[in-house]
This record gives structure tokens, sequence and C-alpha cells, in this order.
């Protein structure tokens, strides 16, 4: 078997072990970007290495799942890259991001105290030569993108559907209001920020996190709109800024082709070749005065940029 099989074989056995509900050859397809005919191929390989799988009838549909305890300690234990990336990016987030930062550095202390003595030993060298020889570069920010108690209360609320009561402070303001608001979900990026509905307006609001002063859980359910999405609301938008999505294309000269070929614009882009060497770069988002601020700064020769209104649709 080739080395990439091998690989593969290993990855989609983790996937098997992992996923309690179990994996259809379509989602094998789909996770691996590979044909049905392949998937199978995958599938009876890891059967045939660990040996029968479970079969849960869904539907018309054959889930498939390595029971608890399937997988050998060889394939489950970590690598001393994989434990110095954890590491590496909970120091990379204390400054900023406490909260998180207490989240992976539990989760590293849990699979170290995991390891048998000897994995341990053998994994400590090359574990410190990776943190020796990396560092994160700091980016500025602010200086706590939120309280880990704030964080902490959010994600309770979230948990239980609660309501919560807060205090934030708005741009300009030396003084925190209070509101009583229902938690939608979170969005982290080079800003974190909350989104959540207000009782007196359903719509959704985004709340920069490191302006949260306080937050309480309350003993009412929360008004969360009937079918929110938070992945589907954030992937409205080019970084978190909320509008009316437009059908936007970017054309990329060719200078800059290859370098806009290893962006990720947004989740949902797609991108063709043009026979003159450009790139055709796609998507549907709101968000256009920050996508422009950012295409400003591109290194290379600046990009074509269209911009198509979507109309409303008609009710």
């Amino acid at each position: 078997m080739r080395l990439e099989k091998v690989s593969a074989t290993l990855s989609l056995a983790r996937e098997l072990a992992s996923d309690s509900e179990g994996l259809t050859i379509d989602d094998i397809s789909a996770r691996f970007a590979v044909s049905r005919r392949t998937a199978e191929r995958m599938r009876d390989a890891v059967e045939a290495t660990f040996g029968p799988l479970d079969r849960i009838e869904d539907g018309r549909r054959i889930r498939f799942r390595i029971a608890a305890g399937g997988l050998g300690r060889f394939a489950t234990a970590p690598t001393a890259a994989e434990m110095a990336e954890l590491i590496n990016l909970a120091r990379a987030t204390r400054a900023r991001d406490p909260a998180r930062a207490e989240l992976l550095e539990s989760l590293a202390a849990k699979i170290a105290a995991a390891l048998r003595a000897p994995d341990r030993r053998r994994l400590a060298p090359d574990i410190e030569a990776h943190l020796n020889t990396e560092v994160w570069a700091h980016t500025p920010g602010p200086k706590i993108a939120c309280e880990p108690a704030v964080l902490q209360v959010l994600r309770e609320a979230l948990l239980k559907s609660r309501a919560v009561q807060i205090e934030y402070r708005r741009v300009g303001e030396n003084d925190a209001r209070c509101y009583r608001l229902t938690p939608l979900g979170l969005i982290f990026g080079s800003r974190h920020y909350l989104v959540a509905a207000f009782s007196n307006n359903k719509h959704p609001h985004l709340l920069r996190l490191d302006r949260l002063v306080s937050a309480r859980t309350t003993h009412d359910a929360g008004d969360r709109p009937k079918f929110f999405d938070i992945r589907a609301y954030a992937e409205r938008s080019f970084a978190v800024f909320q509008e009316a999505p437009h059908d936007i294309e970017i054309v990329f000269p060719r200078a800059s082709a290859i370098e806009a070929q290893r962006h990720s614009f947004h989740p949902g882009q797609t991108t063709e070749a043009n026979t003159d060497g450009s790139l055709t770069v796609a998507f549907s988002a709101g968000g256009v005065l920050q996508l422009k601020r950012y295409l400003r700064d591109y290194r290379h020769e600046a990009p074509q940029f269209h911009i198509r209104t979507r109309l409303p649709e008609k009710g």
C-alpha cells in the first residue's frame, strides 16, 4: 500500500472512531474529496486493518463507525509537532485571550497525562525543540479580547438557552450600560463578537466581547429566533460586518494570481483560472467596505472589483 493510502486509511479510522454518529459513504467522499468508489475502498481498507465496523441504519443509508477502544495507541497517540502546536497556540492567545488559552492549556495537560510515561519521555525533547524554534508574532488589538468570567457565562447561557444580563460599554462612552438579551452565538476573529437578540428587537446584533464588562445568567429562557444558524450568519459577510449580501467578483491580474490562489476570502468562494493568467474569485457576502479596505493594501497590482447587489426576493 502506498504511503498516501496508508495515511488516508489511518485518517479515516480516526474519523470513524471519533464520530459518535458514524459516517456514510457520502460523508467519507465529501471529507476526503474522493469519488464514492474510492470512499468505499477506503472503508474496506479500514475494516481490513481494524476489524468489522459498526453498521448503523439511517433510513436508506448506512453509517459506519469504529466502536470505542477499536483503535490502537499507535493510531491515536499525538506527535511532538501536534503537541507543540497546541501548546504554542495556548501561549499565543494567553495575553489577549486568557479564557481560551486556559482551555487549550488544560487540553494539552490532559493529553500529556493520558500518555504512557515512556511516550511522554520520548516526546518531551522534540516538543521542546519545536517550542524553542517557533514564536507567534504579536498582532495589535484589544489587550483582553474577552474576560474569562464573561466568556464562561455566555457559553453556559448558550448551552442552556438562557437570557443574560450584561453591562456593556459602547464605543465612545466610559460608563457601561445594562442590557438584557439572548445570546445567539460567538464569532471569533481579529476581534471577538457576541451575536445577540434583544427583547424588543429580535434581529441579531453584534456586540464586541472586549466591551462586555460583566455578564450574569438569568433563570429566564432565552427568546432565540427560530432557525437561527450562527455559521450561516457569519458566512453572510466578509469578516464580521453584516449587511444585505452582494454577488462579488474579484479578478486578480497575473502578477497577483498565485498569491490570491493561496488566500481564502470567504468559505463559499469559487475560483477560476482565466486564459490570460488572471484569477477570478467569486462569492456572495456583505461587508463590502471591509473587503475594499483589505484589497486596497494588497501587495501586487490592484485587482478589479465588481459588485452586483441582489434584488430582494418577492414574498
